[in-house]
This record gives C-alpha cells, structure tokens and sequence, in this order.
C-alpha cells in the first residue's frame, strides 16, 4: 500500500491509519533517543540502571510499531519522514540539561502518549490499536519514578518553581505541534469519521474532545505534584 501524499490524506482508512501510526512511530523513536540522552544527568547508578532498562524497553516499542507500520504500507520510509519536522521541533525545543529537566519531560510526556494512545485506539483496526497501547500504555512504572523524582526535587523551594516552567513548557510545546499536525492531515478526521457518528459528533468535534480530555488528564496529574491548580 503507498502513502498517500504529504499534507493529504485519502479516505481511506489504511492510509490514515498508516499516517498515524507513522506519526506515532517517529514520535516513539525520538522518545527513545531522549530516555537515552537523560541518562548523562542519572545522579547515581542506581538511577542509571532504571534509565537503561526503561531505554532498552523503548527501542523495543519503537521497534513493534515499526514492525506494525511495514504491514500497512510498502513505503514506511516516507510515512515516517512525513512526521520528522513537527516532532524534530518538539524534541529539539524542549530542554534537557539535568535531571529534573529530565524527569519532568518524563512525568509529562509518558502519561500524555498514553491518553492519546488510549483515545485513538478505538478508531483503528484491532491489531493496530493492540500495537499503539501496549507500546504506549505500558510504562506505568516509569511514569510513577518520574513522579517520584520530581516529587522528592519539589520538597526543595528552589527547585519548584524552575519545575512549574518545565512542565509549562512541554505542555506548551506538545499543544503547539499537535495543532500543528492535525493541520498538515486529515488522518485523524478520517479515522474518527465513523466513531462520530455513533457519538453525534462530527469528526473535528471528537478530535477536539480528545485534546481537551488528555489536558484535562494533565492538570489533574500536575495538580496531585502540587504544580498546578485546577481552577
């Protein structure tokens, strides 16, 4: 199956599907170089060997999705190239030069790739929603040391409000290149097409419920850190 062309998608559902799933695929690759990248400011080998494991595990995801991705298109070369500018600006504008930097990307960005994964996986075929939770759902007990990390560091004043931005930050980003990749294609409004209708929403409507739902999800997980208020 060929992709369909860049900043289109058909309407077909194995082409969106594709784009999706491309997007999440680069996205996981980029997650992978980062868990890497954060294991220079480990502060001790304990925590070094969290890191490891939790990197080899990564590569592993990445690896399934792509696996996944090669059965629903011939060309995942260009699907996943597809997705390289708006997640490239992501990582590259996001910040990691310590360990709390390191941690709070991990806090934020582990629980949002799995409410995502979660909201999109009724859209799409079994065996690929199967892939794009258990890659992206699965890292519960890194997402609760991440947590734990940041916790300990915002007993320390100094520490909390340089947190607060941090966090800020990713959200703002996240935000950011997620309009941004829903205004280069259609695939989500393709997918979400026939589970609209059985909600009486139209497409657009769902996928704006679902962004809305995951910052939801994110305030409330801030909120339990004592780095954000939901009022």
């Amino acid at each position: 199956m060929a992709p369909a062309p860049s900043g289109h998608v058909t309407e077909d559902l194995g082409l969106a599907t594709a784009e999706l799933l491309g997007a999440l695929t680069y996205g996981q690759l980029r997650a992978y170089t980062t868990a890497v990248a954060i294991l220079q400011y480990a502060p001790d080998l304990e925590h070094t060997d969290v890191l490891v494991s939790f990197s080899d595990r990564e590569r592993e995801r990445y690896r399934s999705m792509r696996t996944r991705l090669g059965e629903l298109t011939d060309l995942p070369g260009p699907v996943l190239h597809r997705q390289k500018r708006a997640f490239d600006r992501f990582f590259g504008d996001v910040v990691i030069d310590d360990w709390l930097s390191g941690v709070a990307f991990l806090a934020v960005g582990l629980p949002m790739a799995a409410d995502f994964a979660r909201a999109v996986a009724p859209a799409v075929d079994d065996d690929t929603a199967s892939v794009i939770v258990e890659a992206l759902t699965g890292r519960s007990r890194m997402e609760a040391f991440a947590h734990d990390q940041l916790r300990l560091m915002l007993g320390e004043e100094e520490y909390r409000d340089r947190a607060r931005r941090l966090v800020a930050d990713v959200i703002g980003l996240a935000l950011t290149e997620f309009t941004s990749a829903l205004g280069s294609t259609d695939a989500l409004r393709v997918l979400f097409e026939r589970h609209a209708q059985a909600l009486g929403l139209t497409a657009e409507g769902v996928v704006k419920r679902m962004a809305i739902d995951v910052l939801e999800s994110h305030r409330r997980r801030m909120h339990a850190l004592g780095l954000e208020d939901l009022d």
